[in-house]
């Protein structure tokens, strides 16, 4: 009886001991809306341009997979080069324009249509929209 009794008055006290209220805070939570702490690196997401100047040479913007997943998709267009890359999850396609609207290289397949983006390579299909406020 006196063991049970010393071992839940024991628990008791480390468990009231263990639950202080850290006053500090969390530094590594961003403070306001585009403002970052200086313990976490800046977003490369955020430094993408609002407004997207499509007449220029080259220009990025960011869609959404149907799994939520983001992808940065570059333009580039020039006089030596027309062609498309995409970035997800630190891995970048690439291709060149086949004809309007489609890129190619080997297997795979890019079609650009409107706001949206289908990339097929053999029987895998991965279909990406224009995130909001894009």
């Amino acid at each position: 009886m006196k063991n049970t009794l010393i071992i839940a008055l024991t628990s008791m006290l480390l468990l009231s001991l263990s639950c202080e209220k850290n006053t500090e805070g969390n530094k590594s939570v961003i403070k306001q809306e585009n403002e970052y702490s200086e313990d976490l690196p800046k977003d490369s997401l955020a430094e993408i341009p609002t407004t997207v100047d499509q007449t220029a040479a080259e220009y990025t913007e960011r869609y959404v997979g149907d799994d939520g997943s983001s992808a940065l998709v570059t333009f580039k267009n020039t006089d030596e080069e027309k062609s498309i890359s995409i970035r997800s999850n630190n891995k970048t396609i690439s291709a060149p324009q086949k004809e309007v609207g489609v890129y190619g290289n080997f297997d795979i397949t890019i079609e650009t249509k409107n706001d949206s983006i289908m990339i097929t390579q053999e029987n895998n299909v991965i279909y990406l929209k224009k995130a909001r406020g894009q």
